[in-house]
C-alpha cells in the first residue's frame, strides 16, 4: 500500500499508528471507546530525523537543533546538516543542486514548512492524508495544517505546513515524538464527496420504522438491559452488531 524512502539519516522509521496514541489515551478511552481507538491506530506515524527548535520573535524566525544552545536566523530555507552534499553526490547528472530543504519560511508570516526527510509512494488510486498525530495533544504554540497529497503520482518530499500560533515561545519538535500521522485516502472517495450533497431529514417525523428499529437496537435495548460499558467496542471488533 505504501513505500517510504528515508533519504535523510537518523531518527525513527515510520511505524504503524497505535490505538493507545502511544500511551496518551486515558485508560477508559483505550479500553472501551472503539471509535477513539480506531481513529488513533489508522495510518502511520512519521518522525523527524533531527530535533528542531524554532522561535518567532517580532518578524524573525530563529532555529536550532541543540535546544537553543546555538540559534540561527531563518532568512529563507535551510538544509539538514550535510544533506546537500550527500544529495549532490548521489543524484544523477542534472539533478544535483535540487535537494529539498529541511525548514522553509513561506509567504505567510506565521507558517513554516518542515520536511520529514522522507519521500512516499502509494498504490494507484490512493493518496496520503497528512495531519498531526491523532488524539495526541500538541503544543498549543503550533498547528499542523492538514492536507491530502496524491502520492500515487507525485513523488516528492513528504512535508507539512506548520502554523506558529505564538510569538516569543520556544517550540521543540523532538525526534522521539511523532511529528505527523499519514493516513491512506482513496482518491475516488474524495471525488465522490466533492460532488455529493447530503440528504438531511428534518424533525422526528422523518424517522421511519427502519430508523426506529435501528435506534431501538442501538440505544433502547442497551438501556433496558443495562449492557456493560464497552459493548460497542466488543461488537465492532467482531465486525458489527448481529441483526
Amino acid at each position: 500500500m505504501i513505500e517510504f524512502f528515508a533519504v535523510v539519516e537518523g531518527g525513527y522509521s515510520p511505524i504503524l499508528a497505535d490505538p493507545s496514541a502511544m500511551g496518551r489515551l486515558p485508560t477508559a478511552a483505550f479500553r472501551h471507546c472503539e471509535p477513539v481507538r480506531t481513529a488513533s491506530r489508522f495510518g502511520w506515524y512519521v518522525f523527524l530525523p533531527e530535533q528542531l527548535s524554532v522561535i518567532w520573535e517580532e518578524d524573525n524566525f530563529f532555529w536550532s537543533i541543540d535546544d537553543f544552545e546555538n540559534r540561527y536566523l531563518l532568512s529563507d530555507a535551510i538544509q539538514y546538516p550535510h544533506f546537500s552534499d550527500a544529495f549532490d553526490n548521489a543524484a544523477p547528472e542534472g539533478d544535483a543542486g535540487y535537494a529539498p530543504p529541511f525548514l522553509t519560511r513561506t509567504n505567510d508570516d506565521d507558517i513554516l514548512q518542515i520536511w520529514t526527510g522522507l519521500f512516499a509512494r502509494t498504490r494507484p488510486g490512493t493518496g496520503l492524508w497528512v495531519r498531526g498525530p491523532v488524539n495526541m495533544a500538541q503544543q498549543s504554540a503550533h498547528t499542523v495544517l492538514e492536507g491530502v497529497v496524491e502520492t500515487d503520482w507525485w513523488f516528492g518530499p513528504l512535508f507539512a505546513n506548520v502554523r506558529i500560533e505564538r510569538r516569543d515561545t520556544p517550540i521543540v519538535f523532538r525526534q522521539t515524538r511523532p511529528f505527523l500521522q499519514v493516513l491512506p485516502f482513496e482518491k475516488e472517495l474524495g471525488k465522490e464527496t466533492a460532488k455529493a450533497t447530503p440528504t438531511v431529514h428534518m424533525g422526528l417525523d422523518a424517522l421511519g420504522d427502519a430508523e426506529w428499529d435501528a435506534y431501538r437496537r442501538t440505544v433502547v435495548d442497551r438501556m433496558k438491559t443495562d449492557k456493560p460499558t464497552g459493548d460497542y467496542a466488543v461488537m465492532a471488533r467482531k465486525g458489527g452488531a448481529q441483526k
